[in-house]
């Protein structure tokens, strides 16, 4: 039986939105408040889906940390998201599914690299569970709930993806890669020039880029491996071309 390990993050989210209940009063005033039963609610049964369908009840739930080493790397890290507010009673249902559904956080690490981490350091008895597409750059079993479909990822697979992440960049974090160049643009110019870090750092450079840019790219998008973190030190081995 494997150990499921979800990403706490996004089902905190949808289960904690989805829980938030619009009232109109007189005079049109309108006000949102939170079901707390109906998050929990929401959050068991999502759960208990994943765990269903993966066929195992060993669970653990991971969550980001306030605050992660890529804002040292770049401080304008997720910046695009300070304006969109959090679900209300976020930190009262994480409190909740952390001791409910066995939670864990590390220090200074998202909930992308815990997981990361510990697939990759145990294909065998673990799956990944997020619906995030960036797990695609991680060589280990990956459940997509979102779209329900299970993945097993080699190492050339999620090594080519990171390359394709690396000169695609991602929006949604705030932070960007060579102009013009998306998902579907960079894996044609892999497969056109060659998987390989040579040819990220051409492609940049051709639109006035640097080396230094690229890597900075690829060490942002880059999810954590078994081998790129020591939890006893908490040091990070930032990821560097071969």
């Amino acid at each position: 039986m494997k150990q499921a390990l979800i990403d706490g993050d996004m089902i905190l989210y949808r289960a904690a939105f989805a829980a938030e209940v619009e009232t109109k009063w007189e005079d049109d005033i309108f006000t949102i408040h939170t079901d707390f039963n109906q998050a929990k609610d929401e959050a068991i049964q999502l759960i208990e889906n994943i765990l269903k369908k993966l066929e195992t009840t060993e669970v653990t739930t991971i969550f980001s940390d306030r605050r992660n080493f890529r804002y040292d790397l770049f401080p304008e890290y997720k910046a695009n998201r300070k304006d969109k507010r959090s679900p209300l009673g976020i930190n009262e249902i994480r409190e909740w599914m952390m001791e409910t559904f066995n939670g864990d956080k590390w220090d200074n690490l998202e909930a992308d690299d815990v997981i990361g981490i510990l697939a990759t350091g145990d294909r065998e008895n673990t799956i990944a569970v997020s619906g995030d597409k960036d797990f695609g750059t991680l060589p280990c079993t990956w459940y997509n709930f979102l779209k329900d479909e299970t993945k097993d990822t080699t190492d050339k697979e999620a090594d080519r993806f990171h390359l394709v992440q690396a000169m695609a960049g991602d929006s949604t974090d705030g932070y960007s890669g060579v102009p013009g160049v998306g998902l579907i643009t960079a894996q044609k110019l892999l497969d056109k020039h060659g998987e390989s870090w040579e040819t990220v750092v051409d492609v940049y450079e051709s639109k006035g880029l640097t080396a230094d840019d690229a890597l900075l790219t690829a060490r942002l998008a880059r999810i954590l491996r078994h081998n790129e973190y020591d939890r006893e030190t908490q040091e990070i081995k930032l990821w560097t071309p071969q």
